[in-house]
């Protein structure tokens, strides 16, 4: 019977390399729903100084989502950053 724990033969040695995906996603905060803001003109009569309110509520709503969406674009380079 032979050994080949005996033999002359040094053992082949390899390195493995392996690559794993790893998904990060964006923190919560920052993908939240932008909702229109709730304006009662209906009841109101639709007057002009409610009117002005409901636009600036919009509009506040519209710039919260603008800065999320920037927010974003900084999270996703830094992120590309880490990896380069």
């Amino acid at each position: 019977m032979m050994f080949s724990g005996c033999s002359n033969t040094p053992p082949t040695v390899r390195t493995v390399v392996t690559k794993q995906t790893q998904y990060v996603l964006p923190p919560k905060e920052l993908i939240s729903q932008c909702l229109p803001a709730e304006c009662d003109l209906l009841h109101n009569k639709g007057a002009n100084a409610d009117l002005a309110d409901c636009l600036t509520q919009q509009l506040a709503v519209i710039k919260k989502c603008d800065t999320d969406l920037q927010n974003i674009e900084t999270w996703r380079e830094a992120k590309l950053n880490e990896l380069n």
